[in-house]
């Protein structure tokens, strides 16, 4: 049995900005990304490799090979049309929040425990509305779809961001990817290919233009500069069947560190504001923007987003055969000499 509670995250506008969720018990887990020397990675679903990768020489990118035999089993209970009622029972103001809740219990409650005792973040990832002009109404196309984290002045230093670009073939995930850390941006990974003639598809198409569509969980790792699909392979292929852009929720753990400020720096800024408050003639917004300064002055806590791993694959020789093996059983062996001797 999971212990677990959660808290939301809001800024000092006293702004949503997700749910801090704590583990502090649990029987195992069922995700793990496993690291070992010369760059060597392994992302572990219930025990079987998902994902093999391995970092550049130079640190400028990274290979990641798709286990494409992984048996790839959902992670967390099917949404049925119930939960579907009842975040639409819920509003538009907290449609999302009440996502984030329900999607918070569903993975401290799975079946398999997923998440490891140490602190969480589930955060919505939105998506940004296009430059003007624009057309109001009319579907964008894939390649101009854009999704953010809110802006807002909570002291977490978690800036996700995804393009349609970057989504994978959910109906044949490419085996060999090359992420360039330099100049692509994250990619979306899924975990298993996707039958887009389903009826579970065809159901989320159909709730997709009814604009019910729930938001497609991901975990965020840090390592491998990636999103990794959790939950909602189905309704992603039945949003870009429908060309309308999904609702993101991702979850990745939660550090906190503290820096000091020097007395110095600390001086000037009071002695800015000292001035600019004796010019008289204070704004609304002014007045805000002075209160944050003050605030991001004495409250020192840093939060981010990183990615433990387990340092068991030693000198990576046994990540090697295992994935020489890999590529000659799917006739990739081209990949193989650049994986290998991690260059570009």
């Amino acid at each position: 049995m999971t212990e677990y509670w959660w808290q939301d995250l809001r800024d000092s506008a006293k702004r949503w900005h997700g749910l801090e969720l704590i583990v502090r018990e649990g029987n195992g887990q069922a995700l793990e990304m496993q690291s070992g020397h010369n760059g060597r990675m392994a992302l572990q679903v219930h025990g079987e490799p998902l994902f093999w990768a391995t970092m550049l020489k130079d640190h400028s990118g990274v290979w990641l090979v798709y286990n494409a035999e992984h048996p790839g089993k959902p992670l967390l209970l099917p949404v049925t049309s119930a939960d579907v009622e009842s975040a639409k029972r819920a509003g538009k103001e907290k449609w999302i929040s009440h996502w984030c809740r329900y999607f918070a219990r569903q993975v401290m409650e799975a079946p398999a425990p997923l998440l490891a005792p140490r602190r969480w973040l589930l955060r919505p990832m939105e998506q940004v509305k296009p430059a003007a002009p624009y057309v109001l109404n009319k579907t964008l196309p894939r390649d101009q779809w854009r999704f953010h984290t809110p802006t807002g002045n909570a002291q977490i230093s978690v800036n996700w961001s995804l393009a349609g670009e970057d989504f994978p073939d959910l109906q044949n995930p490419a085996k060999v990817t090359f992420i360039d850390w330099w100049w692509s941006g994250d990619r979306l990974l899924a975990r298993y290919p996707v039958d887009a003639e389903s009826g579970r598809v065809k159901w989320w198409r159909k709730k997709c233009r009814e604009g019910e569509l729930p938001p497609v969980l991901l975990w965020s790792v840090a390592g491998l500069a990636s999103f990794v699909i959790l939950d909602g392979h189905d309704r992603l292929q039945a949003a870009l069947a429908e060309g309308i852009q999904p609702q993101f929720l991702v979850l990745s753990e939660l550090a906190e560190q503290n820096y000091i400020p020097s007395e110095e720096a600390r001086e000037r800024v009071l002695r800015s504001l000292a001035i600019q408050q004796a010019k008289g003639k204070q704004t609304a917004v002014n007045i805000d923007a002075m209160n944050q300064s003050l605030l991001n002055l004495y409250d020192t806590r840093y939060l981010f987003a990183p990615t433990h791993s387990r340092a068991v694959l030693g000198d990576g020789k046994g990540w090697e055969r295992e994935v020489t093996a890999y590529l000659q059983r799917h006739q990739l062996q081209d990949d193989l000499v650049k994986i290998l001797a991690r260059e570009e």
